[in-house]
C-alpha cells in the first residue's frame, strides 16, 4: 500500500509539475488606431492563437470578434496585429489565447486589458 501511494504521489507531481503554462499576453494599443497582442517565443511553441472582443466579455470559448492563428514568431514574439481598430481610453479588450507547445494545446483564459495609455506606434 505504501509503495502504491508513493507511486501515485510521484506520478501526480510529474504530471502537475510538468504542465506547460501559457505566458500572459502583452497588449499594446496604438493611437490613433491599432493594437497588438503577443507572447514571447520559447522553444517548443509551434502556434499561437488570439481570440478577442471589445467591451464585451466572452460567454465560454466563443471565437470572438478577432480569432486568428499565428503560425510563426517574428523578432522573438508570437504577435497578433490589428491595424484598423481604434481603441479608446477606458475600453476593455477581453481575450483568450491558445498555444501549441510540444504538440499539445494549452489555453490562457479570462484575459482582460483596460486601455489606460497608448504605446508608441510601431515601425512598419
Amino acid at each position: 500500500m505504501r509503495l502504491l501511494l508513493s507511486c501515485a504521489f510521484i506520478l501526480t507531481a510529474v504530471v502537475l509539475g510538468g504542465a506547460y503554462k501559457v505566458p500572459r499576453a502583452q497588449v499594446r494599443v496604438f493611437y490613433p488606431k491599432g493594437f497588438e497582442v503577443s507572447i514571447p517565443h520559447e522553444e517548443g511553441i509551434s502556434l499561437f492563437a488570439f481570440h478577442g472582443k471589445l467591451n464585451e466579455d466572452f460567454d465560454g470559448l466563443e471565437a470572438g470578434t478577432w480569432a486568428r492563428d499565428i503560425p510563426s514568431a517574428k523578432r522573438g514574439r508570437w504577435t497578433f496585429r490589428d491595424r484598423e481598430t481604434a481603441l479608446k481610453l477606458g475600453d476593455t479588450l477581453y481575450y483568450w489565447t491558445y498555444v501549441i507547445y510540444n504538440g499539445l494545446g494549452y489555453r490562457e483564459d479570462d484575459g482582460a486589458y483596460v486601455v489606460t495609455e497608448y504605446a508608441p506606434s510601431p515601425r512598419h
